[in-house]
């Protein structure tokens, strides 16, 4: 062999080595394509997916906007009595300053039906023998200061005096935190 083959060889590996080379390139530029490509895809779905969960959201809030307004007007007096102790000495201290004929008080768990937000309440369940303007006064007093108690029955009778008014009233404070 003499040099022109020799030569003739090494060109024809170099060739080859360079037609190699650049389909090795054209592969990964392919496959760096195709990532791009999927990575936008992903991208777009992706945002289409945030655009409509951020609609969604703008119409719940809508939704809910009358409710998340009731609550912050209704939160300040759900949350001056947080528990069943509190409750019991809310009542009795509203009994005490009225200066009322109280025969009898008790006090007890109840649950709240139909109502996932407050689970339970507590029941008070009062009996006074009292004036009757005096008794009917706590009682639209209590309705007015103390606005998230339910007034779950009341029963009126005569009293033992002239003027006076035996009053059994079962009342329900809500109770937000167990």
């Amino acid at each position: 062999m003499n040099h022109k083959h020799i030569a003739c060889g090494i060109v024809a590996l170099l060739v080859l080595g360079l037609i190699m080379f650049t389909q090795w390139v054209q592969g990964h530029r392919t496959k760096a394509q195709a990532e791009a490509t999927t990575a936008q895809t992903e991208e777009e779905t992706a945002a289409l997916q945030l655009s409509r969960e951020r609609a969604q959201l703008a119409d719940l809030k809508r939704q809910s906007a009358d409710l998340v307004e009731f609550l912050r007007i209704w939160q300040p007096y759900l949350t001056t009595i947080d528990s069943s102790q509190s409750a019991d000495i809310a009542m009795q201290m509203r009994v005490k300053d009225a200066s009322l004929v109280n025969l009898s008080q008790r006090f007890e768990q109840a649950q709240v039906k139909d109502n996932d937000s407050i689970p339970t309440a507590r029941r008070s369940l009062l009996t006074f023998e009292d004036d009757y303007s005096k008794l009917l006064n706590w009682l639209g007093e209590i309705e007015k200061t103390m606005p998230t108690i339910s007034t779950s029955s009341v029963h009126l009778s005569k009293g033992t005096r002239a003027n006076d008014l035996r009053m059994e009233v079962v009342l329900d404070q809500p109770i937000l935190k167990q």
